[in-house]
């Protein structure tokens, strides 16, 4: 750490698993705020702290300012930290042991290799990850803390499903490589967002050394957005592979059932709608479970659950939350981390525009596509082809989306599927995270 070197010490806790920074003195309290962009919050009370609380513009400033001064300090600690050849920090948006980067994990423990994994991770589970089902093996880290950041620093090799690892304008070194997995399959949905992360995605073209891509269409959408002059790994997406595992996926649902205590007996359906950007406004998102249901058991027969899954940006919505409480038929999985899983437990799928649909087609399963605000949102997101060219019947209403149920013919949706796939040029097989590990391994190899 240059100069800064005496003020902290790595330390790792072989129980727990965390790796921490031990701090030495008040200096490296201070340069710890800093770094971490927390410095007003982690600074006494002055006359500025007063004033923030009635002006949001005047707050907004000093966040500012913070995350300005934090990142000068990042990468004054970060510049001379020295490279660890064998260590892997992984990055989600889900900050938990998750999505494609979870999958890549699994191979490098279970071929027994020589690297050593770090998770950024939020608090929950940097103190409780027993009940996130993190393998030994896997190190942890809190994420946005200085900790952190040293991980960052001292990486050979940084896997990301979005632009965690470098969201808070982390410096990168030139021998280290940055392999982004993203977290997203054929997805309809056009890339964007909030204007942060717009400006962050045009600057990361500059730190992605490698995009990985399920097919020739992800291809040309990551080419024509922000990144085309990233190279492709042609590997599939790790996450989908358990989709190619029959006896992976019957062992999957028998943990998804056993966690939410549903007989073996029942089938489900899963509803998991993606965000709008108004994200307060959740009454596109709404859904009339009991309908569906007994739709369900009318087309299918026995008994249904149905499953909801909120997004990450609703999940706390009290009216979305109230919609779905205290009824035996509806389970609420907005806080289930690994969305894999519970597509491989699920018999039915329903979305809007998620992408997550298209992992799920890959099981062959029934879809269907709900969308109540069809019109408003093509013209706010927009999609990168029309949404009645994928192989799902389309819904503004619960009564449509009934009605597509009870018409489905099974013949015609596996024709309209393996179409779709074949014009989308998709190549996935269920080797995706052997492919990654081996080129890792590869470019370990060519490094000594």
């Amino acid at each position: 750490m240059g100069k800064d070197k005496e003020l902290f010490t790595e330390a790792y806790d072989e129980e727990t698993q965390q790796i921490t920074l031990i701090k030495h003195g008040r200096k490296a309290i201070l340069v710890t705020a800093i770094a971490e962009g927390n410095f007003m919050r982690k600074t006494k009370k002055s006359i500025h702290d007063k004033i923030v609380q009635f002006f949001d513009p005047v707050n907004q400033f000093f966040i500012d300012r913070d995350e300005a001064i934090g990142a000068r300090k990042r990468r004054k600690l970060m510049k001379d930290m020295k490279v660890v050849p064998n260590r892997i920090v992984f990055g989600t948006f889900q900050n938990c042991y998750t999505c494609n980067c979870k999958y890549v994990a699994d191979e490098i423990l279970r071929r027994g290799l020589d690297y050593e994994l770090i998770f950024l991770v939020n608090a929950d589970v940097f103190y409780h990850r027993e009940k996130y089902g993190i393998p030994a093996g896997v190190k942890l880290v809190l994420r946005g803390s200085l900790a952190s950041y040293f991980a960052l620093g001292t990486a050979k090799f940084w896997i990301d499903n979005a632009l965690n690892c470098i969201w808070k304008k982390i410096p990168k070194k030139p021998e280290q490589v940055y392999i982004d997995l993203w977290h997203g399959s054929l997805g309809i949905k056009r890339l964007g967002g909030e204007k942060r992360w717009i400006n962050l995605a045009r600057k990361s073209a500059g730190f992605i050394d490698y995009f990985v891509t399920d097919s020739v269409f992800e291809e040309g959408v990551f080419h024509t957005s922000f990144w085309p002059d990233v190279p492709q790994l042609k590997f599939g997406h790790p996450r989908n592979d358990i989709l190619f595992d029959q006896e992976k996926m019957k062992q999957l649902r028998d943990k998804v059932y056993q966690f939410y205590h549903i007989d073996p007996e029942v089938k489900t359906v899963l509803y998991a709608p993606t965000f709008r950007d108004n994200k307060s406004d959740v009454s596109a998102i709404k859904i009339d479970c009991m309908q569906l249901k007994d739709t369900l058991e009318k087309k299918f027969g026995g008994e249904w659950k149905v499953i909801v899954k909120a997004h990450m940006h609703n999940r706390h919505n009290s009216e979305l939350r109230h919609m779905f409480a205290n009824r035996d038929s509806i389970i609420d999985a907005s806080d289930y981390i690994d969305m894999q899983e519970l597509i491989a437990a699920a018999d039915v799928g329903i979305t809007d525009y998620s992408s997550w649909i298209f992992d799920f087609v890959l099981k062959g399963a029934p879809a269907f596509i709900y969308a109540r605000d069809i019109k408003q949102y093509i013209n706010s997101r927009g999609f990168f082809y029309p949404l009645d060219q994928t192989p799902f019947s389309i819904a503004e209403n619960d009564k449509t989306l009934s009605q597509n149920i009870m018409d489905f013919d099974e013949a015609a949706y596996a024709k309209a599927v393996r179409d779709f796939l074949d014009e989308k040029g998709c190549y996935e097989d269920g080797h995706a995270a052997e492919r990654i590990v081996d080129f890792i391994c590869s470019l370990d190899t060519e490094s000594k």
